[in-house]
C-alpha cells in the first residue's frame, strides 16, 4: 500500500470518541467519562445495570456519588496530574445505589481530545478479579495513619509531574525529631499521635498544587511545582516555625522537624538526584537539631511527671544529691559521677507511659496496674537508648534500679554485685527520699525512722556497704546540725 493509500485510509477511520463509545457499549467493566472536577458526562450499560443508578441521577451528580474512596480531593489531584498515554491505577471503593459497596481497581486515562480535558475512569470489581487469578498492579493512595499520600503514590505522581511545564520543581524533605524516643518512652500511640499532628501541620503549609507524602517512618516529602529554591527555603522555614509554635495534647514536648530542600531548575537534571540532595541537606542539619529535640522531650517528660505524679522535681533533685554523695564515697571518678547523676535524674522516666491515675493511686494496685508499674525500668532504659544521649552504663543503671540485693527485685531478678553499682546507688537514694518524703499511700517517716528501716533492709533490698555509708553520712550530718 502506498503512502497516499495509507493517508486515504486514515481519513475514513472513526475518531477516538466513536471508538470509545463502541468499547463502552460492549464492556462488562464499569466505565465513566467525566471532567477533572468529577462531573459525569457519559457512562456505560454495566454501570446502570449493576450499580442501580439511572442516567439522570448520574449525569446530575459527580463521581463522588459512585466513588466512596479514595476521598474526592485525592481523586481530583490524580486526575489533574494525568498525562496522555500514562494511565494511573489505584484501589478504591465503589458505592451502589442501595448503599452497598465493594472494592474496585480504578484506572484513570487522560482524554486529550475535545473542548475541555476529560478523564476515562475504568473500574473492575476487585474481589472478582482476584478470584479469577488476575494480577493487580495498583498504587495505594493514602497512608492509613496520617492520611497523606504514600511514598509509592508520590513516586508515581512525581514521574508524571517531572516535565518542562512544571519547572522549576522544588523538593522539601522533613524528618520528625525524637519519634523513636517518643515511641520508647510513651508508647507507639503517642508516636502515632505525633505523626498525625505532623501531617496536619504540613498540610497547612502546602498549596493545593503541592504533593505531600509520608516518605518513610518519620520522614515526609513535599513536591512543589513552579517553585524556585529561595521560595522553597521560605516554605521550609515556615514549616520549622509552625512546629516550634505548636504543641501536642498529652505529649510532654512540642513536635519538631528538621527540614531540607533542593530545586530542579533544568530539564536535564534528574529528579531522583534532587530528592537525594534534599535528603542530604536535611541530614546536614539533623544531628544538632535532633539532639536538642530529644533533650527537650526528656526535659518535658520530667516536667510532666513533676506536675502530674509524685515524681516531683524536688524528689529527683534529692535522689541526685544522695546518689552523688554515695558515688563519691565509693570512689567513682568524676565522669562516672556525672553518668550516675544523669541516670538518677531520669531513673523513673519510664513512668511517663503510665497513667497518672495509677501512679497517684492511694488504694491497693490491681494485678494489672502492678504489672504496668513493674515495666517502667525497661521502658525508661529503652527511652535512654533511643535518646542517644545516655552512655550504655546509664541506660543499664535505669534498667536495674529496682533490683534487690537478695534477688527478689525486677525486672531480671539480679542479686548482689551482679546488679550494676550505679543501680544499687540509685535504688538506695530513691528509697531513702521516698521514705522521708512520703507517697500517696504512705505517710513520710522521720530521718531516724527511715534509717532504722534501711538498716533492717541491708542485705535484703539494699547493698550492705552502701547502707553503712549512708547511715554514717546521715549520723554525721545530724551531729553537725546539733553543734
Amino acid at each position: 500500500m502506498s503512502k497516499t493509500d495509507s493517508a486515504r485510509g486514515a481519513d475514513h477511520l472513526p475518531d477516538e470518541r466513536e471508538i470509545l463509545s463502541c468499547v463502552m457499549a460492549g464492556s462488562t467493566e464499569y466505565m465513566f467519562i467525566h471532567s477533572l472536577s468529577g462531573g459525569i458526562h457519559e457512562t456505560n450499560a454495566a454501570v446502570l445495570k449493576d450499580l442501580g443508578f439511572s442516567e439522570q441521577e448520574l449525569f446530575s451528580a459527580d463521581m463522588s456519588l459512585i466513588a466512596a474512596a479514595p476521598p474526592p480531593q485525592q481523586l481530583k489531584q490524580a486526575w489533574k496530574n494525568l498525562e496522555p498515554g500514562h494511565p494511573f491505577a489505584a484501589e478504591g471503593i465503589l458505592r451502589r445505589k442501595d448503599g452497598s459497596s465493594f472494592k474496585a481497581l480504578l484506572t484513570f486515562f487522560s482524554l486529550s481530545s475535545g473542548s475541555e480535558p476529560a478523564v476515562l475512569t475504568l473500574a473492575r470489581n476487585l474481589p472478582e478479579q482476584k478470584a479469577a487469578g488476575e494480577s493487580v498492579s495498583r498504587v495505594s493512595f493514602k497512608d492509613p495513619l496520617t492520611g497523606v499520600y504514600t511514598r509509592e503514590f508520590f513516586e508515581e505522581e512525581a514521574n508524571r509531574l517531572d516535565s518542562d511545564r512544571q519547572l522549576p520543581i522544588s523538593i522539601i524533605i522533613g524528618d520528625v525529631n525524637g519519634l523513636g524516643l517518643i515511641n520508647a518512652a510513651l508508647g507507639n500511640a503517642a508516636g502515632d499521635a505525633l505523626l498525625k499532628t505532623t501531617a496536619k501541620l504540613l498540610k497547612r503549609a502546602c498549596r493545593s498544587s503541592d504533593l505531600l507524602a509520608r516518605w518513610g517512618g518519620d520522614e515526609f516529602i513535599i513536591l512543589l511545582p513552579h517553585t524556585r529554591e529561595h521560595d522553597a527555603a521560605s516554605i521550609a522555614a515556615r514549616i520549622e516555625d509552625m512546629f516550634r509554635d505548636n504543641s501536642l495534647k498529652d505529649l510532654p514536648a512540642a513536635p519538631g522537624m528538621t527540614v531540607g530542600y533542593f530545586a530542579k531548575l533544568h530539564r536535564w537534571q534528574d529528579l531522583g538526584n534532587i530528592i537525594k540532595d534534599a535528603e542530604e541537606d536535611m541530614n546536614r542539619k539533623k544531628t544538632d537539631e535532633s539532639r536538642k529535640a530529644r533533650e527537650d522531650i526528656l526535659e518535658g517528660i520530667l516536667e510532666f511527671l513533676s506536675e502530674n505524679t509524685p515524681e516531683t522535681a524536688e524528689h529527683v533533685a534529692s535522689v541526685q544529691k544522695t546518689a552523688r554523695l554515695l558515688g563519691r564515697k565509693m570512689g567513682l571518678e568524676e565522669e562516672s559521677l556525672k553518668m550516675l547523676e544523669r541516670a538518677a535524674r531520669f531513673h523513673d522516666m519510664g513512668k511517663a507511659a503510665i497513667h497518672p491515675r495509677v501512679l497517684s493511686k492511694t488504694s491497693a494496685l490491681s494485678g494489672e496496674e502492678w504489672e504496668e508499674i513493674r515495666k517502667h525500668p525497661e521502658t525508661g532504659s529503652r527511652a535512654a537508648e533511643a535518646a542517644g544521649t545516655f552512655p550504655a552504663a546509664a541506660a543499664a543503671a535505669i534498667l536495674s534500679h529496682h533490683e534487690r540485693w537478695d534477688g527478689t527485685g525486677y525486672p531480671s531478678g539480679l542479686s548482689g554485685e551482679n546488679i550494676p553499682l550505679l543501680s544499687r546507688i540509685i535504688c538506695l537514694a530513691d528509697s531513702f527520699d521516698v521514705m522521708t518524703r512520703g507517697t500517696p499511700y504512705k505517710s513520710p517517716l522521720t530521718r531516724a525512722e527511715a534509717m532504722d528501716e534501711i538498716r533492717a533492709m541491708a542485705g535484703k533490698q539494699f547493698d550492705p556497704v552502701l547502707v553503712a555509708i549512708l547511715v554514717s553520712e546521715m549520723e554525721t550530718s545530724e551531729t553537725d546540725q546539733e553543734k
